[in-house]
């Protein structure tokens, strides 16, 4: 947990090895103007010096090329004193830090010279704002270091945080649409979401869709900076730099969406190593950084106003919603059990032909029961197969169903008997582009009697024929042989009944194994019933454990008054023994 003013969470983290490049999610309460990150790069490599002294040796050429009749400038070459400044600025460029806060503003080398030349007429309020800051930088005698900064409106920034690009080619430009949907999603990032007494509004106004239907979640854009081109960064004005194209690094993005969160890329550190980054140029050097986290904490009289009132905000959040809500729940009768099943048609593999589609339908067995408006079955969309990885036939669904059901057990049931749980039955065909059908496979799956989440894969099947004319019917004109009752795919009603005297035979029924299905289930029990059994088990395990400790206890102390009697026993036998023993007579 990084505290940011006492009050970030980080919710989730990519899991990684050290050293590579992850990202991590925050989310915070508090104003993102406290947020401040610690930024420390360092160079690695150790050939830092030699390249300043080479380059030095190569600048004193320079300059007896520029001179008359071969002979070198006067002054041109740099005395002790202006190479000593040289070394000791290289060698204070091989460490920098840097405390950053939101959408502080850190000029490059670049720009400092760009923005630095002057603002004409065709200038930007940004590009003014920026010459403003440089003349006062070089009033007070500062230069820019290797870390710099890309905020909110700035070029490289507009143009990296762009997320609506139609290929990944680098020379694709966005379109007036792409570009119009990202200013909307841009727009109104301050901007508070208030509760509302009415959660879902079914009749929302032209203002209010505008206003609250986004894209994505409005966010803004920050880039930590490295310009690690090869340069020196001499005092003396004497010295000739060379000039060279920037060589510029991302260190640190970061973004900050509306409703809190805040997205890091890479995470902090914490203990972990380096993040190494190289420079690609001719020498290749290589500077690793470190990423903490630098606001400044609460202190403690604030932290305990600061909670206090977190506590009064979220306890009237918590009864509005309260009154929202409401307590009354619909609960069933006492003798009832309510079963609600959340289940998915998650996908198919593996069956012969495309273009799926499923059929399902819900077997209800005797003293359940539905209300009327229930819906019992239903069709999946017809979808096409897909390679996986797998090299199998995928075809994806996702296909929701909802079942409430209620048990009621008869009068003459036992107490406590385990009710017959229903079935689902299901039937996967499929249909080409003539409109031809064929059967591709029956299965069915019995609801689990325990409530929780199952993740099924269930295995299908399908009524092969006695004669090969079949298998021909259903290659070339479609057609293939059904069952006339689905229940059949599991065991009949009539057959169920104790009473039934009729066996089930399926002798010379002949199939053939097809593909399977991918079913999800939710199972959720509701009965006032299990809440007092459960309740009581409570009460009868803990009466439980508390009379197996007495026992063992009990046990425990016999074994040590019996140790304790047995070592008493042994010691009057050993005094015993010591009295009756006569004593040998002592002679002189």
């Amino acid at each position: 947990i990084v505290v940011l003013k006492d009050h970030i969470i980080k919710i989730t983290m990519s899991n990684s090895v050290d050293n590579d490049i992850i990202s991590a999610i925050y989310r915070s309460h508090d104003p993102i103007n406290n947020f401040k990150i610690r930024v420390k790069l360092e160079r690695l490599t150790s050939n830092a010096l030699l390249p300043s002294l080479h380059r030095l040796k190569i600048e004193d050429d320079l300059s007896r090329l520029l001179g008359d009749d071969g002979k070198k400038l006067e002054k041109a070459k740099a005395s002790r004193t202006e190479t000593a400044q040289a070394l000791n600025e290289t060698k204070r460029s091989e460490y920098e830090e840097a405390v950053i806060g939101w959408q502080q503003k850190l000029f490059s080398r670049f720009e400092f010279d760009t923005y630095g030349k002057g603002v004409g007429e065709g200038s930007t309020a940004l590009e003014r704002k920026y010459y403003d800051d440089i003349q006062k930088m070089k009033a007070n005698h500062k230069q820019p270091g290797r870390i710099f900064t890309y905020i909110e409106g700035d070029p490289h920034c507009f143009a990296n945080d762009l997320e609506y690009f139609v290929t990944d080619s680098p020379n694709d430009d966005p379109s007036q649409l792409a570009l119009a949907v990202d200013n909307l999603r841009r727009r109104g990032t301050n901007r508070s979401r208030l509760q509302k007494n009415n959660l879902i509004n079914e009749k929302p106004t032209p203002s209010e869709l505008r206003e609250e239907h986004y894209a994505t979640v409005p966010h803004q854009t920050m880039y930590i900076m490295a310009d690690l081109s090869d340069r020196i960064e001499g005092a003396s004005a004497q010295l000739v730099v060379i000039p060279q194209p920037p060589n510029e690094h991302v260190l640190c993005t970061i973004r900050v969406y509306s409703n809190g969160t805040l997205i890091l890329e890479p995470d902090f550190n914490n203990g972990k190593m380096a993040y190494i980054v190289e420079t690609g140029n001719v020498n290749n050097e290589v500077y690793h950084y470190y990423l903490e986290h630098g606001s400044t904490p609460i202190n403690m009289e604030d932290l305990i106003k600061e909670r206090k009132l977190f506590r009064e905000v979220c306890l009237r959040q918590q009864t509005h919603l309260a009154q929202i809500v409401g307590n009354e729940f619909d609960s069933p009768p006492p003798a009832v059990l309510k079963l609600n099943v959340f289940g998915e048609i998650v996908s198919g593999k593996n069956f012969e032909y495309d273009d799926i589609y499923v059929y399902y339908c819900l077997d209800l067995p005797d003293n359940w029961y539905a209300e009327p408006t229930m819906i019992f079955s239903g069709y999946t969309h017809t979808a096409s197969a897909t390679k996986s990885t797998k090299h199998d036939d995928v075809v994806y669904y996702a296909h929701p169903f909802e079942f409430e059901l209620w048990y009621k057990p008869s009068p003459g049931s036992a107490d406590h008997e385990l009710p017959r749980m229903p079935k689902i039955f299901f039937q996967v065909a499929s249909q080409d582009s003539w409109s031809r059908h064929r059967t591709e496979g029956y299965t069915y799956i019995d609801i689990p009697s325990l409530p929780g989440f199952y993740d099924e894969e269930v295995r299908c099947w399908r009524p092969r024929g006695d004669s090969i004319f079949n298998e021909l019917r259903r290659f070339y004109i479609g057609g293939s042989n059904e069952l006339e009752d689905i229940s059949y795919v599991s065991i009949p009603k009539q057959f169920e009944s104790e009473k039934s005297n009729t066996p089930l035979s399926r002798y010379g029924f002949r199939t053939v194994t097809t593909g399977s299905l991918n079913v999800r289930l939710n199972v959720v029990f509701q009965s006032q019933s299990i809440a007092v059994e459960h309740a009581k088990h409570r009460t009868a395990y803990a009466a439980n454990r508390y009379g197996f400790d007495a026992f063992m206890s009990n046990i425990n102390s016999v074994i040590d008054a019996f140790q304790q009697a047995k070592k008493r026993a042994l010691e009057v036998r050993e005094s015993t023994l010591q009295l009756l023993t006569p004593k040998a007579p002592a002679f002189e």
